[in-house]
């Protein structure tokens, strides 16, 4: 077994006939080699066992790219790691093993939200519209913090809002938690301390003459499931998702409740069917196909899925402002009943919230029972 000298490095010996490659082992450092393939190239390795008594191989760089001296060098610090009970091989096949952020995201994670989550559909459309691009290639373990501070940047340059960023931002912090939570890799989750960007909550609300108009329009428009489906809106609050997610069996005609088996808050809720909702839903039925969709499309084995262009299209014809939202509707129900002197907690139930906190919003659209309230607090004498 000869010492590996620069020398011989440089003027290895042939590759025998039939062989592809040849090992030269150093007699200094144990486990050091090189190897010599027929085309002349010389490769350093170092061979060691590890702490099961397996025999690992570390690559260590071909020559011309690493010297001599540096291979050795390298070959002495990992035997004494090996002899301390690490596995420098172990630590280069876990990094290769650490998964793309798109391979990820499509084997494990969207399956996972898919069977698991009411947001899926956006958390599907943010990886295949911007996140698939971005970060696709990438392997989780070499996304950093200041990268998702990076995207969040670009997100906001392409003129998407600071709530729409902040969706993006939630997206990512769950899937790099669930991947940590599964050992897909080792580290931490870059979104962990994201700033999220502060949100202008947008308050609009349909008027007494507003609303007339819209009503007119949708006795309009063309596509009377679509209709009934943003009438029926108009008249509970409903998010849209629980009107198109609506199944025949969810009704109680007897109680006149609308059953939503798996509402935002992630619990089973009511809603009320009152005396214009439940007409509503009885002109539904009047056209009922063989679907067990409320408002099924022309599969009647799939459900109506695309209120956007009915919508334009009532807008259009009632004059109503171009950026008005369906989810504006929901606004418009809680507002006029606070107009009328329901109480907030009422109000609460009836959009399903889980949390008065989430009601607040339309407080200040009570103001006489506020300074009734605050009337209250002292007695009539106090009043100089």
């Amino acid at each position: 077994m000869p010492t590996i000298s620069r020398g011989l490095a440089l003027n290895p010996p042939a590759v025998p006939t039939g062989k592809s490659k040849l090992r030269v082992f150093d007699d200094k450092i144990r486990g050091f080699f090189m190897e010599v393939r027929s085309t002349g190239t010389v490769t350093f390795y170092i061979r060691y066992q590890d702490q099961r008594c397996r025999q690992r191989e570390v690559r260590l760089g071909r020559l011309g790219d690493i010297t001599l001296d540096q291979a050795r060098k390298r070959a002495q610090e990992l035997r004494a790691e090996a002899a301390l009970g690490g596995d420098p091989a172990g630590e280069r096949d876990k990094l290769k093993g650490v998964s793309t952020f798109g391979d990820f995201m499509e084997k494990r994670y969207l399956p996972h939200a898919k069977e698991r989550l009411r947001s899926y559909r956006d958390q599907e459309s943010f990886f295949r519209l911007r996140l698939k691009a971005h970060w696709g290639n990438r392997r989780l373990d070499e996304i950093k913090a200041a990268d998702l501070a990076a995207l969040q940047d670009k997100l906001r340059r392409e003129g998407l809002s600071n709530a729409t960023v902040n969706r993006y931002t939630a997206a990512i912090r769950r899937a790099f938690n669930l991947a940590l939570r599964w050992e897909v890799y080792e580290g931490k989750n870059p979104a962990v301390h994201a700033e999220m960007r502060r949100e202008q909550h947008r308050e609009r609300y349909l008027g007494e003459v507003e609303l007339r108009a819209m009503f007119r329009a949708l006795k309009e428009e063309a596509n009377e499931t679509a209709a009934n489906a943003l009438a029926l809106l108009a008249a509970t609050g409903a998010r849209r998702g629980e009107a198109l997610g609506a199944r025949w069996e969810h009704i109680d005609w007897e109680r006149r409740l609308w059953v939503v088996p798996l509402s935002k808050s992630g619990r089973r809720r009511h809603i009320v069917l009152s005396d214009a909702a439940l007409a509503i839903v009885r002109r539904q039925e009047r056209q009922r196909l063989d679907s067990p969709w409320v408002f099924p499309s022309a599969d009647p084995e799939k459900p109506f899925c695309n209120l956007a262009k009915p919508w334009a299209r009532v807008k259009a014809r009632a004059g109503l402002d171009r950026d008005l939202r369906i989810h504006d509707l929901r606004h418009t129900f809680a507002s006029t009943l606070v107009g009328k002197g329901r109480s907030l907690q009422e109000v609460g139930t009836l959009l399903g919230h889980s949390q008065l906190s989430m009601t607040q919003r339309y407080a200040h659209l009570e103001p006489r029972r506020l300074i009734e309230a605050a009337n209250e607090a002292l007695p009539d004498f106090s009043r100089v």
